[in-house]
């Protein structure tokens, strides 16, 4: 058995020996290869005894990619759970402005990707890594968006939460994702811009829910500002709904015809639009081209 969770702090009696730098170079995602190994990894290494862990971060990803110029961030803490046996790290997001040549350390190339590459060599764990910096990503885009909190039972507290800030237990925010139908069966899809978490990669129009937004209200202003349409409330409705981690995902459909070409792009959130049938949504999927929703196949099969 093997599990991955994250926390905000560091877990009490558990030592932390690892530090993982998820990094982007020029919009690709940099992932390196030992040179005893054919598989690919996320660069990062062990703590040295009596090292900063931040500077072990930054020694590291120098030593695996040569950076020299670059940010480096904090996202969360990590534990590997594995046969009852735990470990734990530090999970950092690296954006990297300058390389140098690869030092001559461990790894014996570096190699730019779009997407997470299938050959990893850790591949229980790093997915579960990469997945967690896109959506941290994610909050770092309007990082003072005041949301709702909600509790387990969806009732509304009264209290609200400033994006970008991590959530406390049980607290829960509401979050829509819009499929927008046209009469042949098609669905609106936009990809996202470079700057963002899943980068390149296409999605249906969504987001989190403001601060005084009920669901429809949420579903109508994502998709008027990521898109520029308006689309007829009267013909949407919530298909389902998904309890997850933090927070409501309410799933709408709504049915609606208009001309790609009057689709306005929002700056730093989406590069392109068009229209997509089942099964091209589905080949991108296989392909990492598309977002990765694990309810893709039942949203299809109740429309």
């Amino acid at each position: 058995m093997l599990k991955v969770d994250f926390y905000n702090k560091k877990p009490l009696n558990i030592e932390m020996t690892y530090v993982v730098i998820v990094s982007r170079y020029e919009n690709k995602w940099v992932l390196v290869r030992h040179r005893e190994r054919i598989t690919y990894e996320i660069p990062g290494g062990h703590i040295e005894q009596r090292e900063d862990y931040m500077a072990a971060a930054k020694r590291e990803l120098y030593e695996e990619t040569g950076a020299t110029v670059f940010s480096l961030e904090f996202v969360s803490v990590y534990t590997v759970i594995r046969d009852d046996k735990v470990s734990g790290g530090y999970l950092f997001f690296a954006d990297i402005k300058e390389l140098s040549e690869l030092p001559d350390y461990e790894m014996e190339e570096l190699v730019l990707f779009d997407h997470l590459p299938e050959s990893l060599t850790y591949p229980q764990i790093q997915p579960h890594l990469f997945d967690r910096v896109q959506k941290w990503l994610n909050l770092q885009s309007a990082k003072d968006e005041i949301w709702d909190v909600y509790d387990k039972d969806r009732n509304l507290t009264g209290r609200t939460h400033r994006r970008g800030d991590p959530l406390a237990d049980g607290d829960y925010h509401l979050v829509v994702h819009v499929w927008i139908q046209n009469s042949k069966g098609e669905f609106l899809i936009t990809k996202r811009t470079p700057n963002k978490g899943f980068p390149n990669m296409w999605e249906s129009t969504g987001g989190s829910a403001v601060a005084g937004d009920n669901s429809l209200d949420a579903a109508a202003r994502e998709v008027k500002e990521e898109t520029g349409i308006d689309v007829l409330q009267e013909n949407g409705k919530v298909i389902f709904t998904i309890q997850r981690d933090d927070n409501y995902c309410d799933v709408w459909l709504f049915k609606q015809d208009f001309d790609i070409e009057n689709i306005v792009l929002q700056p730093n959130e989406t590069c392109d639009a068009r229209w997509s049938s089942k099964e091209e949504i589905r080949q991108m999927i296989v392909s990492g081209d598309f977002v990765p929703f694990n309810y893709i196949e039942k949203l299809f099969t109740m429309i």
